[in-house]
């Protein structure tokens, strides 16, 4: 159920999916923050196990994008383990950003083809090989 800015469940979902970790939960959960947030700041096309985050700096003005692929795996009975990194392929990244005039990996430097849709900049991860992070200025 939804009422303005509220989204309502009638089963605990979250609780589930901490559980069992039902699909059915992360589609229902993903489909009412659409519903909530239907214009992301950050936009990435990747696998689910692809985390993003974006900080914004003041000194020098730049936001930066932070990708994350590892999968940890259960070895024990109380702990996961990260031991080998799966490398992924050609993420595409849109992020708001007016006036974005570069984009870049870090800390490498190499500058990436981007392209402006409105207040968007749009560009491409050639590779995230456990974690990339690009600086958009």
């Amino acid at each position: 159920m939804r009422k303005g800015a509220v989204i309502c469940f009638a089963h605990p979902v979250f609780t589930t999916y901490n559980d069992r970790a039902p699909l059915w939960c992360r589609s229902m959960v993903s489909a009412a923050t659409r519903l909530l947030l239907p214009d992301p700041v950050v936009q990435v096309q990747g696998p689910s196990s692809l985390i993003a985050s974006l900080t914004q700096q003041a000194e020098p003005p730049r936001k930066v994008l932070h990708l994350l692929h590892y999968i940890p795996e259960r070895r024990g009975q109380a702990f996961d383990v990260i031991e080998d990194v799966l490398p992924v392929f050609g993420i595409a990244c849109r992020v708001i950003a007016p006036g974005a005039s570069s984009v870049r990996l870090v800390p490498d430097g190499e500058p990436l083809p981007f392209t402006l849709e409105g207040s968007r900049v749009c560009f491409t991860v050639p590779e995230v090989k456990g974690h990339a992070m690009v600086e958009i200025g």
